[in-house]
């Protein structure tokens, strides 16, 4: 799957230079979890925070985009 990554935070909000499409391994869902197939994503304010590690330092490597458009993928219920 292709997916937007940041590895590390931006402490003067150049988001180009953190910002990668990278080609990673579909994801499997564990019991209970669904993965859904993303159409396009848009990133909002969330992901700024998420880019400037502030309020909360968020684990990294991170998969951005928080608004999505979807379709069910798989199911591991």
């Amino acid at each position: 799957m292709r997916a937007l990554v940041y590895d590390e935070y931006t402490s003067n909000d150049d988001f180009s230079k953190i910002l990668k499409i990278k080609n990673l391994p579909e994801p499997e869902p564990r019991s209970n979890e669904v993965v859904f197939k993303v159409i396009s994503a848009g990133l909002n304010y969330d992901d700024i925070w998420g880019m400037r590690g502030k309020p909360l330092a968020i684990p990294l490597p991170h998969i951005s985009g928080t608004d999505c458009c979807r379709q069910s993928y798989c199911s591991g219920f």
